[in-house]
């Protein structure tokens, strides 16, 4: 089924939103970390020794104040944004709308068709088990391993890499959850070629040596493949993840756009019409009327 996608209803808003730096990204990746590295209660008692040490050292006013002077800021500042009287800085990568992701080939040309290629998906999972949580031996080895092995990825335009995201397991455990990396390929044969090549060879044979002295680091992966016509996504009011962080723009009159396709109205709008298949879209958009109003 042939089908005109619109590449260019969103970019205005993709344009506007803020890149972040690799720097930025490692940032936010280590205080997150930080953060989720004790449980609540043990962030409390650490607060509470220092609020009382500020007693002991201070006046009680000065003691006091800092932390009363941040939670009031924190306060109005989230009043402010729930009223609408300043922008809502959680809605600053939030694109308004329904969209749907469409892979080019690889000259970046527009798919002429919904779902038209294949794609493979691997699961990368890590998890440190250590006592010490983030800080304990060979996580950040392992870490930069890993990091090394997607600059790899990105580098190499022939490498049959669309992208990834990034994610951290929130129900497991109270601390020290995983991480699990979902990455996007042309094909299975992609993931197999990169497995076997010197930079992966290199590190699963350092891994192997690693973890007989470390038992307390985990890894997993699990690999699937769709053909074309057999995979399909929808997003309604959401930022840019998953096969959404795709690095291959499509190209449209000599120009790049993120290859986000409108899927407000037409064959885009329902299930079947982004598998290419002809069928009961009235009853499909029925189900999403809400969301596309």
């Amino acid at each position: 089924m042939a089908a005109k996608m619109d590449f260019q209803h969103y970019a205005p808003q993709i344009d506007r939103i803020h890149k972040a730096t690799p720097k930025e990204t490692a940032s936010i990746a280590f205080w997150n970390t930080v953060r989720e590295n004790f449980t609540i209660s043990t962030w409390m008692a650490m607060g509470a020794v220092l609020q009382g040490l500020l007693v002991l050292f201070a006046r009680p006013t000065f003691a006091v104040a800092p932390a009363a002077l941040l939670l009031l800021y924190r306060f109005s500042h989230t009043m402010l944004m729930h009223y609408g009287v300043i922008r809502n800085t959680q809605m600053a990568d939030v694109i308004s709308g329904k969209y749907t992701v469409q892979i080019p080939d690889k000259d970046g040309n527009p798919p002429s068709e919904p779902s038209g290629t294949d794609v493979a998906v691997i699961m990368l999972g890590l998890r440190n088990n250590h006592a010490l949580g983030m800080f304990g031996t060979g996580g950040r080895e392992t870490f930069l391993r890993f990091k090394a092995m997607f600059q790899e990825l990105e580098d190499n335009k022939d490498s049959g890499f669309l992208g990834s995201s990034w994610y951290r397991s929130a129900n497991e455990r109270l601390t020290g959850n995983g991480f699990m990396t979902v990455c996007y390929f042309r094909s299975v044969e992609d993931i197999d070629r990169f497995a076997h090549g010197p930079l992966h060879r290199d590190t699963w044979d350092w891994f192997n040596n690693l973890v007989k002295t470390h038992p307390h680091l985990s890894i997993m992966h699990e690999v699937y493949t769709a053909r074309k016509k057999n995979w399909e996504n929808i997003f309604i009011n959401y930022h840019l993840t998953g096969i959404g962080k795709i690095l291959k723009p499509v190209i449209v009159n000599g120009k790049e756009y993120t290859p986000i396709a409108n899927a407000q109205r037409g064959p885009l709008s329902t299930h079947k019409g982004r598998i290419g298949k002809s069928g009961s879209i009235i009853n499909e958009k029925e189900y999403l009327i809400d969301a596309e109003e």
